[in-house]
């Protein structure tokens, strides 16, 4: 039956070109739209290499340090997680699979004995940071342990920083000048896409290389080994203020509510699970929101359209109860109909946003036109599932109307051309 449907419906978009065109074109802009936003944000959080932990990634960001002066004077002071907390109490929490740190550095990078310098962004990491993230190495290797605990003055660089320093000669094993300091380069990785905020960069060191690492502030990422041990390991983190407090005195630390990486591309902040929640939870229905306008609009255009192209099948449909069409078949072939209409506007949807995700992701993902973008990262599973999904919830909302009032029209009214 339902290949007689599909018959039917290649058979009524061949009749009513124009109607099908405008049906199709209707569909696949707001398939685009929805995709564009679904896709842009699949990019930002999906797992996939070289972050392919995103998903049993937590991420401490912030502290807010209060000094007690006594007399009713104190000091306090806010930032990124300070060196003093990772040292002594951070690196001994038990839960985590892996604990590694990284921050930023406005590096200036030169050949030895040049005088051409390039300014870039360099991440000042630990050895653990390679085993939480899978980078592709052409050449050489990342630090290790040892020379990360006597702070050898190594880096690994990408494979375009390479070729802007030595100009197609060989990186590996020779020293460049990072801020006017001696490196040895020890790696050479593949470029990483921007879209990986915490694996992107052109250059890798040890922090332990920088002259005063206990003054910088750090990001902490913990990988755990499922999400069940998240509850554990915020508790672990409540554990370590209390130990500070205990060991200070005078002094007290709040270490910001660990955050997945979905609620830290969100920008979320909150003092516990339960607040963080709640502002993801209404983030979403803004989100829903905007995605349900986006489906209403065409869907109610398209209506419009579906009901003139019924009314030209009236007789038809007329005939067809004479024989003794049942009133639910004639139902379902019209939102079958309709159905192949949108899946084709589907198919042409999503291509539009592939092509507008990689012509404008400057505008959408901050990544500059000469960056790439991994293709496996926009062509997945959950976003098939989401472009069908859309693609029903058009047709259900552009055809169930006019379907309907077809199917409960009388003989005589369907044969007279009279819908009234």
């Amino acid at each position: 039956m339902y290949k007689i449907y599909f018959k039917q419906a290649v058979e009524m978009l061949k009749q009513n070109k124009f109607f099908s065109i405008i049906s199709i074109l209707g569909t696949a802009l707001a398939i685009m739209m929805i995709m564009s936003i679904i896709i842009s944000d699949e990019v930002k959080n999906i797992s996939i290499a070289p972050e392919n932990n995103r998903d049993r990634t937590l991420y401490l960001t912030y502290q807010s340090l209060t000094d007690s002066l006594g007399g009713g004077n104190y000091s306090k002071s806010t930032g990124s997680i300070s060196y003093e907390i990772i040292k002594n109490y951070i690196s001994l929490l038990q839960t985590p699979e892996l604990i590694s740190v990284q921050t930023g550095l406005n590096a200036l990078v030169s050949r030895e004995a040049s005088t051409e310098n390039i300014s870039t962004n360099a991440k000042c990491t630990d050895p653990a940071y390679w085993k939480l993230y899978s980078f592709s190495f052409l050449k050489g290797k990342p630090f290790g342990e040892e020379e990360f605990q006597s702070g050898l003055c190594e880096a690994v660089i990408s494979e375009s920083m390479a070729k802007k320093l030595f100009k197609g000669e060989n990186a590996l094993e020779q020293t460049i000048k990072i801020n006017f300091r001696p490196y040895k380069v020890i790696g050479i990785v593949k470029d990483v896409s921007p879209v990986f905020t915490k694996a992107s960069s052109e250059i890798w060191i040890p922090y332990t290389s920088r002259k005063n690492p206990e003054n910088a502030g750090y990001h902490v990422m913990l990988l755990a080994k499922n999400k069940n041990d998240y509850a554990a390991i915020r508790e672990e983190i409540k554990k370590i203020e209390r130990k500070f407090k205990e060991d200070e005195i005078t002094k007290t630390v709040e270490i910001r509510w660990p955050e997945t990486h979905r609620v830290l591309r969100m920008n979320i902040r909150g003092n516990n699970e339960k607040e963080m929640k709640e502002k993801a939870e209404i983030r979403n229905r803004k989100i829903a929101f905007i995605l349900i306008i986006i489906m209403l609009v065409p869907a109610i255009n398209l209506s419009g359209l579906n009901l003139s192209r019924i009314k030209r099948r009236t007789q038809e449909i007329g005939v067809r109860k004479a024989f003794g069409a049942k009133k639910h078949i004639i139902l379902i072939q019209i939102l079958w109909e309709n159905l192949i209409v949108s899946f084709i506007g589907g198919i042409f949807g999503m291509a539009f946003s592939v092509l507008v995700i990689f012509l404008m992701k400057d505008w959408l993902l901050g990544i500059p036109q000469e960056g790439g973008i991994p293709f496996s990262t926009i062509i997945s599973i959950p976003v098939f599932l989401s472009v069908f999904a859309a693609c029903v919830i058009i047709n259900i909302l552009s055809a169930a109307i006019p379907a309907y009032r077809a199917s409960r029209m009388t003989i005589v009214h369907s044969l007279t051309n009279n819908d009234k």
